[in-house]
């Protein structure tokens, strides 16, 4: 069913006076008593009015900020346009009588441009990317540089020299066992005595 104008007049006003109440901190259901209508419909009609209120920035930013990229592009052609005159050879004429329109001496100086046309050529590119938004994108993510390789061909020698290392101990560990006596007995158990002399004493090689 089509909503007639009087019906259409009749929301806008009661949105208008839900508006009016939101923005002063009234609740939904303070503002349902208010203006005898249910909280359902007032609930309802913020969502509608934020919505619209949301539209209406974004249209609006977007409006001022292409009038502000614009005036900085005259600006910058401005700039431009004085940066070149700027260099180009300056003249100058001296006259022997005011009565004669012909110069008697004519000067030409040549110049290298004035650098503060620059400056504000470069100042309308900050403000314009500033404007866009192009400074704050984020920064691309960075892919495996060289110095990473080197890190992980470190920790890589690491581990194999630790490893090397245990092997070395381990081994070292073996040779000292291997160097013990192996006829070994119980106490009970009596073994083979070596020839030669006692311990503590000279053999007859030491005289």
């Amino acid at each position: 069913m089509a909503v007639t104008r009087a019906r259409k007049t009749e929301i806008q006003l009661r949105r208008k006076q839900i508006a009016e109440l939101y923005v002063q901190g009234w609740t939904q259901m303070a503002i349902a008593e208010k203006l005898n209508i249910g909280q359902p419909t007032v609930s309802l009609d913020l969502q509608k009015l934020q919505k619209e209120w949301r539209d209406s920035r974004i249209r609006d930013f977007d409006s001022v900020r292409e009038l502000e990229i614009q005036k900085l592009d005259r600006l910058e052609r401005e700039a431009w346009a004085a940066w070149e005159r700027s260099q180009k050879p300056s003249q100058s004429a001296e006259f022997k009588d005011d009565a004669s329109n012909i110069p008697s001496k004519k000067k030409v100086k040549n110049q290298n441009g004035d650098p503060r046309f620059l400056v504000v050529v470069h100042q309308c590119i900050a403000s314009r990317r500033a404007l866009l938004g192009l400074d704050m994108l984020p920064a691309l993510p960075k892919e495996d540089t060289h110095d990473n390789s080197v890190e992980r061909t470190d920790r890589i020698v690491s581990l194999v020299t630790a490893i090397r290392d245990r092997e070395r101990a381990a081994d070292a560990r073996t040779i000292i066992i291997d160097q013990h006596p192996r006829d070994v007995r119980d106490g009970s158990e009596r073994g083979q005595v070596e020839d030669g002399p006692p311990p503590g004493l000279p053999g007859p090689s030491d005289h």
